[in-house]
């Protein structure tokens, strides 16, 4: 009796090990690595990683680098994408994102000096095993500053809740599925924007020990920076700071028809209104008295040449301290061109201009506008 309890639980035993081999050949596992001048690291992580059996694609994305990076990356072997000039992480990103073919995505830095095939491995085999949807890496760093003295604080304020060791890590994995749906922060506030759309999406995250990481030093005023964007995304991730878009320019008879608001547009300026965003109207018509309510900051004659247009934004931004990078536009006729050449993302319709619609995003409504917003 005994024994046959014995070959039952071994032959159970054997069937789950081979249930999970199984499991495990069916995903096919990619791996991304952003990398920026990182001629001097790049090729051992590669060699780490070319170890680890179950990653069956590797693709480097060679952020405008003017070293030997995506040299090195060719002569090992692998796929490189090039960007023709830096972009910065979150682009980098969201490159290789795109171009991964397999359903998990494995990302690792580019300047990581002790990384191993197995540190790399723990990383995806609880997504593999169906134990986890998205896996980050904790580690003991003698330089993490950024995250001891910015990350973590703000994380017990925003997000109490949550008890992670390393809120912030470039070595990271999730599902395709997931990843191709969310937005990509552009610079260094990826890495945590991630995170955290991985927590709010109910994803299930599990944070992987694999010991000691060592990265290249970076310089006091990149850190500076990066403590920026990092802090900077957490606060608009939680709501309480919102995008760098902070006044939308529309173009004459976008919001109003002859004297009279649109009705359909009235919400669309409320949620502007709530986001804090002001707004400033092309146009020949007096309707300052219909938009008192909503933070509406100037009004400027649309017949001017698009040179004086340009300089109108200009001193109405540099009124309220803001810069160009701040603004938005959004037009419907010709004549703006010049404008949306100009300011940060310019939009407009389906039936505007061809010359309009070479220089914007086309969109079919007003409410398209914010889902656009960073």
């Amino acid at each position: 009796m005994v024994k046959d309890i014995k070959v039952k639980s071994i032959a159970k035993g054997i069937g789950d090990f081979m249930s999970s081999l199984l499991e495990i050949g069916e995903k096919k596992v990619s791996l991304v690595i952003p990398a920026f001048n990182e001629e001097k690291t790049l090729s051992y992580v590669i060699k780490q990683a070319q170890l680890v059996k179950e990653i069956e694609e590797i693709i480097v994305v060679d952020d405008g680098s003017k070293d030997k990076t995506g040299e090195i990356s060719r002569n090992l072997g692998v796929e490189v994408v090039s960007h023709h000039e830096n972009l910065g992480k979150g682009e980098a990103l969201k490159t290789g994102i795109a171009h991964a073919s397999g359903e998990i995505i494995l990302f690792l830095d580019a300047d990581l000096k002790n990384i191993t095939d197995k540190k790399i491995r723990a990383l995806i085999l609880p997504i593999l095993k169906n134990k986890a949807d998205f896996t980050k890496a904790s580690f003991t760093r003698s330089r993490g500053r950024v995250t001891e003295f910015a990350v973590k604080p703000m994380m017990k304020v925003l997000y109490p809740d949550q008890k992670f060791k390393q809120p912030i890590s470039g070595q990271f994995a999730g599902r395709k599925s997931f990843l191709k749906d969310i937005t990509i922060e552009p610079k260094w506030g990826i890495d945590i924007a991630i995170f955290l759309d991985a927590i709010e999406q109910g994803q299930r995250v599990v944070e992987i020990n694999i010991g000691e990481l060592v990265h290249k030093k970076s310089p006091d005023e990149e850190i500076a920076k990066m403590s920026g964007e990092v802090m900077e995304t957490m606060l608009r991730k939680s709501g309480l700071f919102y995008n760098k878009h902070k006044l939308i320019i529309f173009s004459e008879g976008i919001l109003f028809r002859g004297f009279d608001l649109k009705e359909d547009c009235k919400l669309f300026l409320e949620t502007l209104m709530k986001k804090r965003i002001k707004i400033a109207l092309l146009t020949t018509k007096n309707v300052d008295s219909k938009l008192e309510y909503f933070n509406t900051v100037k009004r400027i004659n649309s017949t001017e040449s698009g040179e004086n247009i340009l300089y109108y934004v200009k001193k109405i931004a540099k009124k309220n301290d803001l810069e160009l990078k701040d603004c938005v536009l959004v037009a419907s006729r010709a004549g703006f061109e010049y404008l949306a050449n100009e300011v940060d993302v310019a939009f407009c319709f389906e039936n505007s201009p061809i010359k309009l619609k070479e220089k914007c995003k086309i969109i079919s409504s007003l409410s398209d506008v914010l889902m656009h917003l960073e």
